[in-house]
């Protein structure tokens, strides 16, 4: 596991090599299998609601991709993605000791790309509008990349001037100077979310930091609505791409994605009922640049349905979790994944799919053992006070 952790964020910038992504998910098979075998964890004991409905999202998939005979890439980015869920669910404590893996890993991707960049634009740098993807492929990857990076710094990272340099100077102009623009939306709403989680730590007041994250959760929905009305029938795209003045949403990359959405979403009407319950196809002749139109137009209604059952079960567990590190760090990853979806289908990135996923399985099993320790205590404590 500690390999894994240290060699995902590393892998991830070597995009080019596709057999690292191969050799990527056969570890993932080798772990689950390897830990299962070691532990053999009572499944009937330890199954819960999202097990369930993440093993029926990828019986759904297997369903249309039986049913489209193509798209095989896409099948087996998605389902690795469910089988790291899996992953976190039984090394959910052998992760909570591999964090310093994780942020020697975090300060070589974003130093790497740094000096990829200072070489390739010398006294320009700090003029950068497009950054080409440095060593990614785009700079939504890149920048998603170092959002994730900076995160992991500041959780687990020690407190040293290194650390407030890479993360208030280094990681927001490798992501504020590229053509990254939803991602610097979601680097201030990371922002915000770590500044609440510092201000619980000062003041202890959990109350009004759930407040604060409500707003800011609302908030990125508002936006999310006002992306996607040119989709659901507003028809003045250009009002809507305007509002972001072209900074944050690249205006000739929106007019196509809106076209590309309909276009999709056209397709999806002309089928019949059965393809609006369980999904068109695979779409991999087509680049569907939405994770929730994909969903819809590859699992249909059922599969919304379940994806927006997941999202609320991990929330639930989520919110159940004592360690409040923990509890902002899943926080910050499902508002990555899912607002990265937005303008990508994230979930055929394993760079975007996969830390959000592993610390979701961990997150479950954490709770799941906290409250098995706390139902043992009080049998204890119950059985004690009978023999008095």
């Amino acid at each position: 596991m500690t390999f894994f952790l240290f060699a995902k964020q590393l892998v991830d910038m070597f995009y080019q090599y596709h057999t690292l992504d191969y050799m990527m998910v056969i570890l993932v098979v080798l772990l689950l299998i390897y830990q299962v075998a070691l532990v053999r964890p009572d499944i009937r004991k330890r199954f819960m609601l999202t097990d369930g409905i993440v093993i029926l999202l990828g019986l759904l998939l297997t369903i249309t991709f039986w049913r489209s005979g193509n798209g095989y890439q896409i099948y087996f980015k998605v389902l690795s993605s469910f089988l790291i869920y899996f992953v976190g669910r039984v090394y959910y404590d052998r992760i909570k000791e591999c964090y310093g893996v994780l942020t020697l890993a975090a300060y070589l991707v974003i130093y790497t790309n740094l000096l990829v960049r200072i070489r390739r634009f010398g006294a320009a740098v700090f003029q950068v509008r497009d950054a080409g993807g440095d060593l990614y492929y785009y700079d939504t990857d890149m920048a998603f990349a170092m959002i994730l990076a900076m995160v992991f710094i500041t959780m687990f990272g020690k407190n040293t001037i290194f650390k407030l340099f890479t993360v208030f100077a280094v990681c927001p102009y490798m992501v504020f100077c590229s053509d990254a623009g939803i991602q610097m939306v979601l680097m201030i709403a990371v922002y915000a979310i770590m500044a609440i989680y510092l201000m619980e730590l000062v003041v202890n007041h959990k109350k009004l930091s759930g407040i604060l994250l409500t707003v800011i959760i609302l908030g990125l929905l508002m936006i999310v609505a006002v992306i996607y009305m040119p989709v659901l029938g507003f028809e003045n795209p250009e009002l809507i791409v305007n509002l972001f003045h072209g900074k944050f949403l690249n205006n000739s990359n929106m007019y196509t994605r809106y076209a590309g959405w309909k276009m999709i979403l056209d397709i999806c009407r002309k089928e019949g009922m059965l393809a609006h319950l369980f999904g068109t196809g695979m779409g991999a002749e087509i680049g569907i640049q939405s994770l929730y139109i994909k969903i819809f137009y590859s699992l249909g209604y059922i599969g919304l349905a379940l994806a927006l059952m997941l999202i609320i079960s991990i929330m639930y567990y989520v919110m159940k979790v004592d360690d409040r590190k923990t509890f902002y760090l899943a926080v910050i990853l499902a508002v990555l994944l899912l607002g990265s979806g937005v303008t990508v289908n994230s979930m055929e990135s394993t760079q975007m799919s996969w830390f959000p996923l592993l610390f979701s399985g961990m997150v479950i099993s954490s709770v799941q053992v906290d409250e098995e320790k706390a139902e043992g205590e009080g049998t204890y404590a119950c059985n004690y006070n009978g023999d008095d």
